[in-house]
This record gives structure tokens, sequence and C-alpha cells, in this order.
């Protein structure tokens, strides 16, 4: 992991309060010098080999097909049924090569599933590409479990080239991780079509993908690559969800449309973990990704990507269109320490564009919420937001240690709105700084 300015912050943060003065340029020393992708350093290597198409399997190659049968040898010739039984098989380094097809079967992988650090275990897709063959859906399926792939305690996983969809049910899920499960690595899959009843309900929830940390042990080592999701409804849930312990988690170059509420969200200091110091998502790289029309059913301004709660965040480069909000980071559970604050948050190079209500919103939106401190916003365009009467492009509320700077703010017909809304008074919102930011066609925004 890279943590060689881990200590330096803690220190920086460790008395971190509304009074507190903190020196802009020492926060973007920090922020600057901690870089992703996340993760030790053989994952990090895969991570940034992936778009090679890296071959992560060296072992027996097996093979899963409708017409199969589990008393087969599981060859190319005669490949294996069922998953349950195809995976009962695998060892380290193994591939598990699957056949175009509709397979009406949840896919269980847990602890007893481990490859290694030089191989991992891979279920992928036969003929892989862009149009994903290999389906597994929900829609025949009778129990009352909603999730079509759980990984709980598995470890050096990769699961590629496959679609999921056709799930209907209250927590409903593409893929669910849970701890200790690490080093896993889900690209280039579809997830469609997965929707919980009454979405406008609260506490009904759907995920494509969920990452979800409790006491157990850490869930760390993750890669969300290169996946589409589209046609969702996760009612008061997120698309591709990290919450609780987890840890050196990578979201790269995914596709998230129209699937309902948040798009990409990183969670925190919601008591899923006994120890409030692990009890939120840290080191998450969030770069490349495309997210467009997340639209709340409950009536919640639905932001594109939200971080709330969680430390060491990276936002970068990525483009998101035509959601209600654009980008947030906020802290809607009060920390039990000032040190579990959400923390150390890199936004830049996004493109955040015909966001309805809020293009970039920071803090605690509430006196009674938690805080938000040592942000940075930076190079980032921001483009026709908020353009409305009671619309504002930047928000902010409970916050300390906040850069927004060197940002392009662009409005092409006659803004309406607000540049930016304080929903608290300055004893609640700390040392921000706004300079050195571009602007046309939003008269008077000059802060």
């Amino acid at each position: 992991m890279k943590k060689s300015v881990f200590l330096l912050f803690i220190s920086l943060f460790i008395n971190l309060s509304c009074q507190t003065n903190f020196n802009p340029d020492v926060e973007k020393e920090v922020l600057n010098g901690l870089s992703g992708p996340f993760g030790d350093d053989s994952f990090i290597s895969i991570v940034e080999c992936v778009e090679d198409s890296l071959d992560l399997s060296s072992g027996k190659a097996y093979y899963l097909s409708l017409t199969g049968s589990d008393s087969s040898d599981g060859s190319e010739e005669n490949p294996f049924k069922t998953f349950e039984y195809a995976l009962s098989k695998l060892s380290a380094g193994d591939i598990l090569w699957v056949e175009d097809g509709k397979y009406s079967e949840r896919i269980n992988l847990s602890s007893s599933l481990k490859g290694r650090e030089d191989a991992y275990i891979t279920i992928a897709a036969k003929n892989g590409g862009a149009e994903n063959k290999v389906i597994i859906s929900g829609a025949e399926i009778s129990d009352d479990d909603f999730c079509l792939c759980r990984i709980t305690g598995a470890s050096y996983i990769r699961i590629s080239g496959i679609t999921f969809k056709d799930s209907y049910g209250l927590d409903a899920a593409g893929i669910i991780v849970s701890p200790p499960s690490s080093h896993i690595i889900i690209d280039s899959c579809t997830f469609t079509n997965i929707k919980v009843p009454d979405p406008a309900k609260e506490d009904h929830v759907a995920n494509a993908i969920s990452c979800f940390g409790d006491s157990t042990a850490s869930i760390n080592n993750i890669l969300i690559y290169n996946n589409s999701c589209t046609n969702l409804a996760t009612g008061w849930g997120e698309c591709i969800s990290v919450t609780g312990n987890c840890e050196n988690i990578n979201i790269i170059k995914n596709y998230v449309d129209d699937t309902g509420n948040i798009g990409i969200d990183v969670g925190g200091n919601y008591s899923y973990c006994k120890n409030a110091a692990l009890d939120f998502a840290r080191y998450v790289y969030i770069y490349k990704n495309t997210v467009k029309n997340c639209e709340s059913a409950y009536g919640d301004t639905s932001y594109g990507i939200y971080a709330d709660g969680g430390q060491h965040i990276q936002i970068l480069n990525n483009k998101v269109s035509s959601c209600s909000g654009g980008i947030e980071i906020g802290a809607e559970e009060p920390q039990k320490s000032v040190n579990y604050a959400t923390c150390d948050v890199l936004v830049k190079g996004n493109e955040v564009s015909d966001c309805q209500e809020c293009a970039l919103a920071i803090g605690g939106y509430e006196k009674k919420r938690g805080l938000v401190a040592g942000v940075s916003v930076v190079n980032n365009t921001f483009t026709d937001n908020a353009d409305y009467e009671g619309g504002a492009i930047i928000a902010m509320s409970k916050s300390n240690e906040v850069s927004i700077t060197n940002n392009s703010f662009i409005n092409t017909t006659d803004f309406k709105g607000e540049f930016l809304y304080k929903s608290l008074n300055d004893k609640y919102i700390k040392n921000l700084t706004v300079k050195d930011n571009s602007f046309s066609g939003i008269e008077g925004a000059e802060y």
C-alpha cells in the first residue's frame, strides 16, 4: 500500500476541529503525495496491467456448459454442468471457462476457494466480448435470496465477461463481496435488470456490486473494472457501493447509466464495524468512470459519485452527466472521533455536466451530521449545471479545509441558479478557499 504520507496526514488531523487552522499549502502537498491505484505491491501491478488482458491463471482449465454433466471430467469435450460442482474442483491457478448460455443458478464463492498471489482462480466467459453471452439470471430462481453471486471469504479470484441480470426482490444484487474476501477482480461484466420492489420505500435496497465490510475482517485489494451497469432500480441503495471496513478499493472505467439512486458510493461511520477506527472505507481510487442519469425514486438528490464517509479517496477523471447531483463529499453519520471524519479527498480532472440540482456538494448537510475535512477540488470542468432558480453549482455545509481551485465553470444559457450556496453559517464552514477558477456564462460568480 502507498502510505508514504499517511502518518503525516494523521498528525495534521489529529486535533482537527471547526476551530483548527490548517495550512492550504501543506494540505495540497499531502493530497498530491498519496496516489492510487491502491493495494499491496502485487495487486497494484495487476491493476496497472489489467488493460493488457493480463492472464492471471496458469493452472488447469475446466469448462462449464448448459449441456454438460457433473459426472464428466470438466474438459472442453466433456464440460461440467453446474457452477456448484465446477467450483468445488478449482484450485489456485485454475480457470473455469463458461460456455454461452443462460444459467439459472446462484454463484457462491466461499473461503474454501483461494488462489494465490501468483495464481488467481478465474471464472470467465469462454467467448468473451462486448455482448457477454454468458448470463447468470435470477428470473427462474424461486428462493428468497436475490443476490446472483456472493463472494464470502474467497481470495485471489477473478470474475470476467459475465452478465448478471433479472433479479427482483429486497436486497437484490449482482455481486456482493463480504469479509474476509481479498484480492478480487470483477471486470468486463454486465449488470442489468436488477431491481428492488417499490424503490421509493425506505430501506428498499438493490446494488449491482456491493462491498460490505464489517467487524469480521477487512475487504481489501479489490478491482472493479470496465463493467457496464444499466437499467437498475436500486431504491435507497447505490449501483456500485463500498462501505464499512473496506480498504484498497479500485473502481476504474465502469459505465453506469439509468440505475436509480447514486451511481458510485463510498460510505462510512454507519456502525457496521464495532471498531469505529475501521468503520469506513479507506484508500479508494475512483478513476475514469462514466456515470449518467442517476435519479432518486424517493425525492433526494442522487449524485453520480458520492463519498459519504471514508478517508484517502481519489476521484479522478470521471464523467458525470444528467444526474440530479454531480459529485458529493459528505458525511451523513456523525463520526465518533474527529480522526474518523471524511477526510483526505482529491477531486481532480472530472467533467460534470447537466446535473439538475447541484454540481458539487461538500460537507455534512446538517449540524448534527459528520464533518468533512481536507478536500481538494482542482482542474475539474463543470458545464450547464443547476441552471434554475434554487439550484446551486457548489453547495457547502459542515466542513473544514476545503480548497476549490483552477476549475472551469461554464454555462451556455442564461444562468438562473446560485454559484455557491452555504446551508450553514461560517461557524460550521471553516477555512474554505475558492480561487483561480475560470467562469463563462456565470455572471458574478467570482468568489
